[in-house]
């Protein structure tokens, strides 16, 4: 983090690593689009202008001012183009180290703790932040044997980020969420609405840490899962963070936007990774759902039946799962029904105005100057 800059970009010269994958844009490339809309509207007011005056004459023919006035605009635009060529030259070149020397230390960093910068144009894993329905990009992302973290950002009209911590568990553990109340201001966070029927109280003060849902039929699952130990641990080190177990994922998030430009955030991960995980993995190595047939019997002692009955046959214990009523809590998301659609409506219609409404009418206004009238 604190290595000088020469340094930095030797090291990132020798992992032969680009920091920014090609379909993040940069504030260079959000700048040309910006150009480009200017342009349209420059014409669109400038030839519509004209357009009018021209119009307005009784005897259909145009004046000098006129002409002088449509050639001032065709030289501002050609001076305008020729600047826009320049522009997307300048924005099509790397960013200079030193501008990329942020990124540069944040993979560097990464690299020297194990994990491999590998950005995602799609969803890597399950869970409540990334929704079948909705496109996501992962970027930064950092990957690990079974875990990954960085942050996701939901690819629509109201841009949504988290930041998020995934790691895979050695097998599945019933449906299970815990709403940190640090991150809530106006309400819950949670990119969906839990019913209340499924929130399950805890004793002690873990209630005012983390509001913890889990199905109905499992609330003692889920205390097998939330012994003293972990709540302890979560309260001390991952307050900040909504977690959900779902399936064989453990995911930890918030709304929070994290660089990963300052030591802080690399601790507040490395003591998720190694005070939390650690016990939540212990339990979903151990755990059996008991429910689901051929599991209603501890492993242990159908291994000992096994063998007195075939002894030459080894037994294999089967691939645990969850029971239906225990695999997905009773959830809604809030962005559906009209709310969405008439997002996505207004999301085009800005579009349209940005680009095709003034494209359409400074083609129109240039016609009018050309017909003369």
């Amino acid at each position: 983090m604190n290595a000088p800059a020469d340094e930095v970009g030797a090291a990132m010269a020798a992992v032969r690593r680009d920091s920014r994958p090609r379909w993040v844009p940069t504030k260079r490339q959000v700048l040309v689009h910006v150009n480009h809309c200017l342009i349209l509207w420059y014409l669109c007011i400038a030839f519509m202008i004209i357009g009018v005056r021209v119009d307005s004459y009784q005897d259909g023919e145009t004046t000098a001012g006129d002409i002088a006035g449509l050639t001032g605009i065709i030289a501002i635009l050609a001076a305008w183009l020729f600047g826009t060529y320049w522009l997307r030259r300048w924005a099509a070149r790397p960013p200079s180290p030193r501008a990329r020397l942020k990124d540069w230390r944040r993979d560097l960093t990464a690299l020297a703790n194990g994990f491999l910068p590998s950005p995602s144009r799609d969803a890597t894993f399950a869970s409540v932040i990334t929704p079948r329905n909705r496109r996501v990009r992962e970027y930064p992302r950092f990957i690990g044997p079974g875990v990954e973290f960085g942050t996701l950002e939901h690819q629509r009209a109201k841009s949504v980020r988290w930041h998020y911590i995934a790691v895979a568990l050695p097998a599945p553990l019933p449906h299970l969420i815990l709403d940190a109340t640090a991150n809530n201001r106006r309400g819950s966070d949670l990119p969906v609405d839990v019913g209340r029927s499924q929130r399950l109280s805890l004793e002690g003060d873990f209630d005012r840490w983390f509001r913890v849902y889990t199905p109905t039929a499992y609330g003692a699952d889920a205390l097998y899962v939330l012994t003293p130990d972990v709540m302890a641990a979560l309260i001390d080190e991952a307050s900040g963070y909504n977690v959900e177990i779902v399936d064989d994922a453990l995911v930890f998030f918030t709304p929070a936007i994290v660089d990963f430009g300052s030591p802080e955030h690399w601790e507040a991960v490395g003591a998720v990774l190694s005070s939390v995980v650690p016990r939540i993995l212990a339990k979903a190595f151990h755990y059996v759902d008991e429910r689901v047939p051929g599991q209603e019997v501890p492993r242990a002692l159908t291994a000992v039946r096994t063998a007195l009955a075939d002894p030459e046959v080894a037994w294999t214990p089967p691939a645990p799962r969850i029971g239906a009523d225990g695999r997905r809590l009773d959830v809604r998301d809030p962005e559906t029904g009209l709310a969405p659609i008439l997002r996505a409506i207004g999301w085009f219609a800005l579009l349209v105005f940005l680009y095709p409404v003034p494209g359409i009418f400074a083609f129109a206004g240039f016609m009018s100057v050309i017909d003369g009238h």
